[in-house]
């Protein structure tokens, strides 16, 4: 038996498919597509594009953002002078504190690269080996496994 012309098919296929008519629409797609379009067309005024928004709520949005920002403008240098006033109020007390944490947090860091010298670095070596061997056991199970199946396929 011989395989069919991959061409010969293809034109086969899309010749019988040309022939075929459009399928029609539901009966209920126009009317809910009117009614979504209508649902969307009576949405209110401010759930819509800012550019559709009425001009006097356009013109008091420009207001209102530019107030925001001549407001934020003038406030930002007072916040920054109370931030700082508050920072360097609690910045003398805590100084002392700073100190004290920032050499603990040393010595603990030196004893965990003295530890880590002394005791995982000399087990590395050992790690790494026995790492290689369980690669080594999971290759050879897996070819034994592979020559078992291959076996039993080929026989059947």
């Amino acid at each position: 038996m011989r395989p069919a012309d991959p061409d010969i098919t293809a034109q086969i296929v899309d010749s019988a498919l040309r022939q075929l008519s459009a399928p029609p629409a539901p009966p209920t797609l126009l009317p809910r597509v009117m009614a979504a379009v209508q649902a969307w067309a009576s949405r209110p005024w401010y759930t819509r594009e800012w550019f559709t928004w009425p001009r006097a709520w356009q013109a008091a949005s420009i207001a209102a953002l530019v107030l925001l920002g001549a407001a934020g403008l003038l406030l930002v240098p007072n916040a920054q002078a109370a931030v700082a006033r508050v920072v360097s109020a609690y910045t003398g007390s805590v100084s002392g504190d700073v100190v004290g944490v920032a050499e603990r947090a040393e010595v603990t860091a030196n004893t965990v690269r003295i530890v880590g010298r002394a005791i995982l670095e000399p087990l590395a070596i050992y790690a790494a080996a026995l790492i290689g061997l369980m690669c080594l056991a999971c290759v050879a199970f897996g070819a034994a496994l592979n020559y078992l199946i291959a076996e039993r396929t080929v026989q059947s």
